[in-house]
């Protein structure tokens, strides 16, 4: 393989003068080899800071460390593998950003749902008298303030935590004490949905610029 010891061990031999030693020489193959071992080892740490130097390769705490330098506290929850960070990443960067739009698409990446959004001064929000579908009690629209310009009303999920892999609840009939799929965990097992501060950063940098929104996470 390309960068292994043999290999540059095979390419070192191969610019050494023909006559100055016979193809396989085993004093000075052992020589070599440790030489090219050293050297390998430098060019495989080679290869690994290329690759976390790009998002697309990145891998383990360099991909934290990328989402920080790009997007602040973007932080990666528990048990989340490195591809889908990484897509989450690339989304949130690449993202529209400052238009109702833009926030309500983030936050949809980052629970799992879209938020709920009610601008009290939009009348494609509130519906009107007249308009079929737009109004309706408790099922479409609601009270429009003209009182409250540049302010949303939203309401955001949590998101749903990952639970432990293959393992049963409590209660079925997959397993038994000491066999089957019951084990004893800790919350600290299950990957955690996405918290109240996370929600409130991805609100601040995408929603459009000089506006209030009021939000309640449920």
């Amino acid at each position: 393989m390309i960068g292994d010891s043999n290999d540059i061990l095979s390419r070192v031999k191969k610019l050494i003068p023909g006559r100055w030693f016979a193809w396989s020489a085993a004093v000075r193959d052992a020589l070599l080899g440790g030489i090219s071992d050293q050297f390998a080892w430098g060019y495989a740490w080679i290869v690994y800071a290329r690759q976390q130097s790009r998002i697309a390769t990145s891998t383990g705490i360099f991909l934290d460390i990328i989402a920080f330098d790009f997007l602040g506290r973007f932080l990666r929850r528990k048990g989340t593998i490195d591809n889908a960070f990484r897509a989450s990443i690339i989304a949130t960067i690449l993202k529209e950003r400052v238009t109702r739009t833009g926030m309500k698409n983030a936050l949809g990446i980052l629970t799992g749902s879209a938020p709920v959004i009610f601008e009290p001064w939009n009348t494609n929000d509130t519906g009107a008298y007249g308009v079929h579908g737009t109004a309706a009690y408790g099922r479409a629209g609601g009270w429009g303030n003209r009182d409250l310009p540049g302010q949303v009303f939203m309401k955001v999920r949590h998101g749903i935590g990952v639970p432990i892999p293959d393992v049963d609840g409590y209660g079925t009939y997959r397993g038994g004490y000491g066999t089957g799929y019951s084990v004893y965990s800790s919350p600290a097992q299950i990957a955690a949905a996405t918290d109240a501060q996370q929600i409130y950063d991805m609100i601040t940098t995408t929603k459009p610029t000089g506006v209030i929104a009021w939000v309640a996470i449920v």
